[in-house]
């Protein structure tokens, strides 16, 4: 996958941190991005609170 793509999803704020994932199993990848995914799509599709 596209480095900056996973640093985005993650919400890594520097590519270096980002770089840790490149020498690490895809399936670890895999399943770390899933999580970081499914935690950005729970934010999404949560009702907005009212103030």
């Amino acid at each position: 996958m596209d480095a900056r793509f996973v640093q985005e999803q993650v919400g890594h704020e520097h590519a270096s941190t980002t770089a840790i994932y490149t020498c690490v199993s895809s399936d670890f990848r895999t399943r770390t991005l899933r999580r970081a995914l499914d935690a950005t799509m729970q934010a999404a599709l949560r009702p907005a609170r009212r103030a």
